[in-house]
């Protein structure tokens, strides 16, 4: 299992959804790649002419992807109300299927991966004792 926390995104659409907290996923800005599908809900698909492109490294290999800066406000949100908030960057890739937090967005919400096989999480700021558990995996198709 990996870890994924539950997010609201907001342009000027909102939608709340789960999110695969990657630490593979470097980036030295507040970077979150979404998926095609849910760009449309928030309209920022197809790409508006304000996008610029970067190149993705993938394991699959590069990929070229419309680019969004401090285009949404990201919420972490857990037991139904906001943790903590971050304007964020998004990047549309047409290759994934859900939304992947990169190291440096879960580093500013201070996410703090427990246990990767059960996807147990906390937030930095917390007690030692709070644990808690992964949302569930939602696609977007």
């Amino acid at each position: 299992m990996a870890c994924r926390v539950k997010v609201r995104l907001s342009t000027d659409k909102t939608v709340e959804t789960s999110a695969l907290v990657n630490s593979g996923f470097e980036s030295d800005d507040p970077d979150v790649v979404i998926p095609v599908e849910l760009a449309r809900r928030l309209n920022l698909w197809p790409p508006h002419p304000n996008s610029e492109l970067t190149e993705l490294g993938t394991g699959g290999g590069d990929v070229i992807a419309p680019y969004y800066a401090a285009a949404a406000l990201l919420e972490l949100i857990a037991e139904g109300k906001t943790l903590k908030k971050l304007k964020v960057n998004i990047i549309v890739n047409p290759h994934v299927d859900e939304v992947i937090l990169s190291d440096a967005v879960a580093g500013e919400l201070g996410i703090v991966l427990l246990d990767l096989k059960r996807g147990l999480w906390r937030l930095d700021s917390e007690a030692p004792d709070v644990v808690r558990p992964s949302s569930e995996k939602e696609e977007w198709r």
